[in-house]
């Protein structure tokens, strides 16, 4: 059984200023019934296999979920279809994996980032196409109708701005093992670019995981999103973040 956890570890704050905090663990993944000791470890490759046996099992499905915008409708919709395939590829004996949606979204997206990229990401673009992948970074309108639900496209934008600024640094954190030494020292490297991402006010905090998940994801659209001079962000960039 897999059960859909709240986006409770990852979330924008408004406050003094803008800061990044980046996370030592992950409360967004947890293995049912709990270990005392080494759950996130032990649930972490269960995960992943889990993750990959639904992109084979339902391609096109999750290619459809990367293009909907967090938070809407028509992420809900799809979300929603998954679970008989996740039930299907969780084995029952291992008791039940929880996992937020931004968890399965990067956990989807980060094995097509491999397939699709597997010598890492594009440069940074130079100007005038900078000008139109900083647009590409922006929050997306429509994940503000209805109000209330614009953070988790919020969220999506601060990594997208992440990997406009670092492609090279991301590439580097993506080809770590996730919960690894490796994987630490990179996103500690990545702490200043976050802060810079924020606008003046707003606290980013996610979990070592979710925030993979949030840079996979941001790294898939810009590769593929790159090189045709980030034209995608026609489809409804909001105005301001």
């Amino acid at each position: 059984m897999r059960k859909f956890l709240p986006a409770a570890a990852l979330f924008l704050a408004f406050g003094a200023a803008a800061t990044a905090q980046i996370p030592t663990s992950s409360q967004d993944l947890s293995i049912r019934p709990a270990r005392p000791r080494g759950d996130v470890n032990r649930a972490e490759p269960i995960f992943r296999q889990t993750i990959a046996c639904v992109v084979d099992r339902a391609g096109p499905r999750t290619r459809n979920l990367l293009a909907t915008i967090p938070g809407t409708a028509d992420e809900d919709r799809i979300l929603a279809s998954f679970q008989s395939r996740l039930d299907w590829c969780f084995a029952a004996s291992e008791g039940g994996l929880s996992f937020t949606n931004d968890l399965l979204r990067g956990g989807i997206a980060e094995i097509y980032y491999h397939r699709a990229l597997p010598g890492g990401l594009p440069a940074a673009p130079a100007a005038p196409t900078a000008a139109a992948g900083t647009t590409w970074a922006q929050p997306r309108a429509a994940a503000f109708s209805p109000p209330g639900r614009g953070q988790y496209e919020m969220l999506h934008s601060v990594a997208r701005c992440v990997v406009l600024r670092q492609p090279a640094a991301v590439s580097t954190l993506l080809a770590t093992a996730p919960l690894s030494a490796g994987e630490s020292a990179a996103l500690r490297a990545l702490q200043g670019d976050l802060s810079a991402c924020l606008t003046s006010g707003i606290t980013f905090t996610a979990s070592r995981q979710s925030l993979r998940g949030l840079l996979a994801e941001a790294a898939l659209h810009y590769g593929e999103d790159a090189a045709g001079g980030f034209v995608r962000v026609a489809q409804g960039a909001a105005a301001s973040r």
